[in-house]
């Protein structure tokens, strides 16, 4: 039974369209190596994933590859990640009350 990596299978679901042609542009891997590889046949190998690791989704691809594991630093820079999101909504959630805010007022 062909086993699709993990990293590979976050990458699909961030890129469902033209993931093929996607992958061969963050990595620098052949077409047909990709294809190989987001249908299972192949194993991304550490070149594949490194590119991964240090793209854009290189977050959603660490934590992919990371799963139920839970080294202290993991679970450390997991609850950073957290934070960090959670000050994000904050901050977006603060202008949206401000604009409304100043809507009102009007």
């Amino acid at each position: 039974m062909q086993s699709i990596h993990p990293a590979i299978a976050a990458f699909k679901r961030i890129f469902p369209q033209s993931t093929a042609a996607r992958l061969h542009l963050q990595t620098g891997a052949s077409l047909s190596f990709c294809d190989k590889v987001l249908s299972g046949a192949k194993q991304p190998g550490a070149p594949m994933l490194e590119a991964l690791l240090r793209s854009d989704v290189g977050k959603d691809v660490l934590i992919a590859v990371m799963g139920a594991a839970k080294p202290a630093w993991w679970v450390g820079y997991r609850r950073h990640l957290e934070l960090s999101e959670l000050v994000k909504a904050e901050s977006h959630l603060r202008k949206q009350i401000e604009a409304m805010q100043r809507d009102i007022a009007d």
